[in-house]
């Protein structure tokens, strides 16, 4: 049933318009939605704002990845590289909009490091040729190859107007590489979207969140015989990148998460997405690690949802 309280064009309610992404209808306590989901960076297109002029947003930013690992052999019997942080979750039910073209930046998963190659940054969204919401890349290892690289920070998601982000979710960081030869040495976990990441047990220390005053995440260069540490997560701020250890034998630091944005915000973990629940039901944001060989090398890419009435709300 209709609940318009008038037709369309005689002064009643009207529901917003709009495309983008993949677009369905979904029943809220007898009330049609409609709702649209992106699982990658596009435009929202309001054609018109509606009676309300608002919409209700939730997202999640990408996941960081897994640091650099080695299997078994020599003094080694294999070595799990850093956990990747889990990307945060964020939320406006009640977000003001126009007739207007909106950016929805889904942030990408990190990729995992590996010997001399840092893992890459989850993506964010390039406008104008400037970078937005990236992740960080992931430390390089030091020059003996014997080390391993970094994890790549997670992208943040955000809803962008202009260059302004009206809600930012942001990415995980990247989890430290791991030192090779040294029996019983770990390397730092990324921190969640919105978290620091957490130090090596026998090496260098994690990354702060949001820490860099940009909205990409960090990243640092190893210059002798060390682990790499994680990239930092892209968000309003960057996260910092996971320290590098400096000494042989030692694993690398895990990065912090980038900061978020929103009227509802819930920080991941390591790992773990935060609020991970909801139309978040394939595990998006997630970070990557776990196990060895790992059960998942890279982050997961984040999540966007947008929804508004189409019948009168009442």
């Amino acid at each position: 049933m209709t609940h318009y309280s008038l037709l369309i064009g005689a002064g009643g309610w009207f529901p917003t318009s709009a495309t983008g992404g993949t677009v369905t209808t979904q029943d809220i306590n007898g009330i049609d939605y409609k709702v649209h989901t992106f699982t990658s960076t596009a435009d929202f297109v309001i054609v018109s704002s509606g009676s309300q002029n608002s919409i209700e947003v939730f997202m999640w930013g990408g996941g960081g990845a897994v640091g650099g690992y080695n299997g078994p052999g020599g003094l080694d019997p294999g070595r799990n590289g850093g956990d990747g942080g889990g990307g945060a979750y964020s939320e406006n039910t009640n977000l003001s909009i126009n007739s207007e073209t909106l950016k929805v930046c889904v942030g990408g998963g990190g990729s995992k490091g590996d010997g001399g190659t840092p893992g890459a940054a989850g993506s964010g969204v390039t406008i104008s040729s400037t970078n937005f919401y990236f992740g960080g890349p992931g430390n390089e290892d030091g020059p003996s190859g014997f080390s391993q690289s970094g994890g790549g920070g997670g992208g943040a998601s955000a809803l962008i107007r202009g260059t302004t982000g009206l809600i930012v979710a942001g990415g995980g960081g990247g989890g430290g590489g791991v030192e090779r030869a040294g029996l019983g040495y770990a390397a730092g976990n990324g921190g969640g979207g919105g978290e620091n990441g957490t130090a090596s047990p026998q090496g260098a220390g994690g990354g702060t969140a949001g820490a860099s005053s940009t909205t990409i995440g960090l990243t640092v260069n190893a210059s002798n015989d060390s682990s790499g540490g994680g990239g930092g997560g892209g968000g309003v701020n960057g996260g910092g990148a996971g320290g590098n250890p400096n000494t042989d034998n030692q694993g690398g630091g895990g990065a912090g998460g980038g900061t978020s944005l929103g009227s509802t915000v819930t920080n991941g973990s390591s790992r773990t997405p935060g609020n991970n629940t909801g139309y978040n039901n394939a595990n998006y944001g997630r970070g990557g690690g776990g196990g060895f060989p790992a059960s998942q090398e890279p982050g997961n890419a984040g999540l966007v949802v947008i929804r508004y009435p189409i019948e009168f709300p009442g």
